[in-house]
């Protein structure tokens, strides 16, 4: 019998244990500030729904946006509490980015904007479910997908689809949705996708998140976050992953706490943004009573010591707070 081996880490570039005995030492403080704060904001969304019209608006607010605010900053705190700080960047992109589509569908038109997210949403499962029709202009867009991942499909999951594609047509036939679908059309002339859900909403050339976050005063920090963010997911930044110098090149840690309190400090800022602006349209009586006192009580002190961090190769690569 062969006896399995696992690979182990190469430590000079992850070191696993060293890290999180570094987290476990100095910086659990901020891992339960992280933990409350998500805690919390699971049970603000039931309790904004409960206060809600029910609308559909209420709907992709609280069940959807805020949800999202609240799962991002729930992989922030996975990730910073196991010194993946790097790539918590990722997640504290898609944080702002539900936070301003928050800002921007309660500043004005709020049923309508909601309207086209909703719409949007079904043409994207049409689209899916139309892949599995042969025959359909979709099906045969996908056929190299098909091919490539040998996918197979029997008569229950065309069956299944095509009543899916009923269920949605007749949902994007009611009057005040068709005029919305319609308007995608017209925008999806000559491309592949549909624009994003919120591109006819603004006006031309404008139609960005960047845009968006200028509208709701939040451009400042769209421009400080975004591509930083951005150069995370594209890859796009070599400094993130190698240091030259002296003619030597030294691959950065994948696991390094530096720039810890900037990820949390921001994320965290934005989560709190959003939970506030939440509470102002369907609980604001919390704003001036239970929220502050929450604030106080059990989040103030860790927000405003964040933790300062610097490695120093001169005493065995130690983290210093």
């Amino acid at each position: 019998m062969l006896i399995r081996v696992p690979e182990s880490e190469f430590k000079p570039l992850l070191d696993r244990d060293r890290t999180l005995a570094d987290i476990e030492e100095h910086l659990q403080p901020w891992v339960r500030l992280t933990r409350d704060i998500t805690n919390y904001g699971t049970n603000l969304i039931p309790r904004c729904m409960g206060s809600s019209s029910r609308t559909l608006a209420d709907a992709v607010i609280l069940t959807i946006l805020l949800r999202q605010v609240v799962s991002m900053l729930d992989g922030i705190e996975i990730l910073l509490s196991n010194g993946a700080v790097y790539a918590a960047n990722l997640q504290m992109r898609a944080l702002f980015e539900a936070s301003v589509y928050i800002d921007w569908i309660l500043e004005s038109d709020t049923e309508r904007k909601a309207a086209y997210y909703y719409v949007h949403n079904l043409r994207r499962m049409r689209t899916g479910a139309s892949r599995l029709q042969p025959g359909s202009p979709e099906w045969q867009e996908f056929g190299s997908v098909r091919n490539d991942f040998s996918i197979r499909l029997n008569d229950e999951i065309r069956d299944s689809a095509k009543a899916r594609i009923k269920e949605i047509d007749q949902a994007l036939s009611q009057p005040k949705y068709a005029g919305i679908n319609r308007e995608f059309d017209e925008y999806r002339k000559g491309k592949r996708y549909d624009p994003a859900w919120y591109a006819p909403l603004l006006p031309k050339g404008q139609r960005s998140l960047g845009a968006m976050s200028k509208a709701v005063g939040r451009e400042s920090l769209y421009r400080l976050l975004y591509s930083a963010a951005s150069e995370v997911m594209h890859g796009s930044n070599y400094g993130h992953h190698i240091e030259y110098g002296n003619g030597k090149l030294g691959l950065v840690p994948i696991r390094l706490l530096k720039g810890f309190d900037i990820a949390l400090s921001f994320s965290l800022s934005i989560a709190i943004h959003a939970y506030r602006k939440a509470l102002g349209k369907y609980r604001p009586d919390e704003l001036t009573s239970s929220f502050p006192r929450k604030y106080l009580g059990n989040w103030r002190n860790e927000f405003r010591n964040m933790p300062k961090i610097q490695y120093q190769s001169d005493a065995g690569d130690t983290v210093e707070i």
